[in-house]
């Protein structure tokens, strides 16, 4: 496949199980089904962490936690870890990032790669503080960051690369949400199903829209996926950052692409996140390479298994699992297809999601053999953090509790 270009969407909050393409009977999402039903879907795809700065890194690095390094929102990206934008550029492309907020910000090293990243922040909840801090609630409006993303394309002959970072969706106030889109199965919810109907509408469509009015729609390769998703219970508000649930971790994912040999597919099989990355430098854009190994590393992830491009290089048990965790609270976890491995503070924890998606039952005591796979496999992963990674101090501790306030994370 020759160069083209690569959009990527990236909806924040929103489940699967919300879309039209996921069986969704009460939610309109005409775009993206549209999209799904000519393209591929994911139907277990897996995110690394239920926020939006680590699960960022990961998907932008193709990297887990402990290689990216950004664990918290007071971290920053490795700067010797290569990002999605900084291998595009080697390959002549132009790259162009719109982030939704500042905890995806250059400061936190998402900037690194981008001929244009843009950050005019015009919705600040906040002040920073006198350090210098990152404040949550500083935003992009979406209605700018579409209008620089159009007059940028305009300027490129290159292929580019575009990131759409649309976070309207999250569980923050309605700002400029049309009356015709506040609706939702609780009013607790803060219109979650109304916010992703316009998210369909504003963000996908509309961006698909400007690929067409700048000539770029028939070379375009879109992916569209959530960064996480929700834990939603009915008579209380929505919230993530805390467990490691399968509605949070579970998120959408759809590739699409009009010159794509991939028409209408579903694939069933667990898939990550991580995965993105080493999917388009080994895999979409350069199918003789067909390695899980970037340029002078190794992904945590591996390619998509697209027709075609299933080809994992040497084989890695450990790509066959998903990671994630949420460092500050002493969580993480190891998902295979059928099985959760949960370790806390309280001790490990095994859920057989397969038959027990709501993860109501804890067998850790009746599957010893799964245990002591998926800990060895877990501690493979956790070992390889950069060396001299320090403890966070206390002032880090309080500037991250500070912001996961501000931005609704925590009481």
């Amino acid at each position: 496949m020759a160069l083209q270009d690569l959009v990527l969407i990236t909806l924040d909050c929103v489940r699967p199980d919300f879309l039209g393409c996921y069986g969704c009977q009460d939610v309109q999402t005409p775009a993206l089904d549209r999209m799904a039903s000519r393209g591929v879907v994911f139907e277990q795809a897996v995110t690394q962490a239920p926020n939006t700065w680590v699960s960022h890194a990961g998907l932008l690095t193709g990297l887990y936690p402990p290689l990216h390094g950004l664990r918290t929102p007071y971290d920053r990206i490795d700067p010797g870890a290569p990002t999605l934008a900084s291998q595009l550029e080697e390959q002549g492309y132009r790259c162009a990032g719109f982030p939704g907020n500042d905890l995806v910000g250059s400061r936190s090293g998402f900037g690194k790669g981008f001929d244009l990243y843009f950050e005019e922040y015009a919705l600040g909840g906040e002040p920073e503080d006198e350090q210098g801090g990152m404040t949550a609630n500083n935003r992009n409006r979406w209605e700018d960051m579409i209008r620089a993303a159009e007059g940028w394309l305009g300027c490129q002959n290159a292929p580019v690369f575009l990131w759409f970072h649309y976070l309207d969706t999250h569980h923050l106030k309605e700002y400029d949400l049309p009356e015709y889109y506040r609706f939702s199965r609780d009013p607790l919810w803060q219109f979650y199903e109304g916010k992703i109907s316009y998210a369909d509408e504003c963000c996908v469509r509309a961006v698909m829209d400007m690929l067409v009015r700048s000539g770029r729609y028939e070379s375009a390769l879109l992916i569209v996926l959530s960064d996480h998703g929700e834990d939603l219970v009915r008579g209380m508000p929505p919230t993530h950052n805390g467990l490691l649930t399968e509605a949070v971790l579970r998120v959408p994912l759809i590739l699409f692409g009009e010159q794509t040999p991939w028409k209408g597919i579903r694939v069933p099989g667990l898939v990550r996140t991580a995965d993105i990355v080493p999917t388009l430098i080994r895999g979409a854009l350069d199918p003789g390479k067909t390695s899980a190994e970037g340029p002078g590393h190794t992904f945590s992830g591996a390619p998509l298994p697209l027709p075609g491009l299933d080809q994992r290089g040497d084989h890695d048990e450990r790509q066959e699992l998903a990671y994630a965790e949420n460092e500050p609270l002493g969580l993480s976890c190891l998902r295979s297809e059928s099985w959760k491995y949960l370790v806390s503070p309280e001790g490990e924890q095994l859920f057989h999601v397969a038959s027990d998606p709501l993860e109501q039952v804890n067998v850790v005591d009746r599957h010893p053999g799964v245990v002591q796979h998926l800990r060895e496999a877990w501690a493979g992963i956790r070992s390889i953090r950069p060396d001299g990674e320090a403890a966070a101090s206390q002032r880090e501790e309080e500037e991250t509790r500070r912001l996961l306030r501000a931005f609704g994370y925590i009481e």
